[in-house]
């Protein structure tokens, strides 16, 4: 949704991204060949290929809380976009799985980020408290998966097409 935001919203203007743990530890992981997530994938493939978007879905679902708190660190030093970029690439472009500690060391590197520092805030889940209470604010103003668009009254929950995306930003009169 990010990428065609950015098709569709004047430069920079852009949506303020909040951590959603999709499977918070210690729900078990989602089997990349549940029926559930390859029609969820589908989805996003087909509205990505409407709008020009490259992306390779992965056949696994990582826990993403150690991602989250990367970006929640990234954000303390002006980088939470470019790190939001790069995990995104990293997860939906390269298949790299964003759960593992190393991976996201990496990741901090790619975008200047000081590597031991960040090793240290991921070690220690300097974020976790932060990400489980961004979770539970969120479910209590009705959000229940990823991607969910807000503007005042006005959502948007689930992958959009273009199409939909384009009316939600009219309804929010973003364009």
């Amino acid at each position: 949704v990010h990428r065609q935001l950015d098709l569709l919203l004047a430069d920079g203007v852009g949506p303020i991204l909040h951590p959603f743990e999709v499977r918070p530890v210690p729900q078990e992981l989602m089997d990349g060949a549940d029926p559930e997530w390859i029609d969820y994938g589908q989805i996003v493939a087909d509205h990505a290929r409407e709008s020009k978007i490259e992306l390779s879905l992965p056949s696994f679902i990582p826990w993403s809380r150690k991602a989250h708190e990367l970006r929640l660190h990234a954000a303390e030093h002006g980088l939470a976009v470019r790190m939001h970029e790069e995990l995104f690439s990293a997860r939906f472009e390269e298949g790299v799985d964003i759960g593992r500690v190393d991976l996201l060391v990496a990741t901090a590197e790619r975008i200047g980020l000081d590597t031991s520092e960040a090793k240290a805030v991921l070690d220690i889940d300097k974020y976790r408290d932060r990400i489980v209470a961004l979770r539970v604010e969120a479910e209590a103003e009705g959000v229940r998966s990823v991607p969910t668009l807000r503007s005042g009254t006005v959502s948007l929950e689930g992958p959009p097409s273009m199409g939909e995306l384009r009316q939600f930003l009219r309804d929010a009169r973003l364009i």
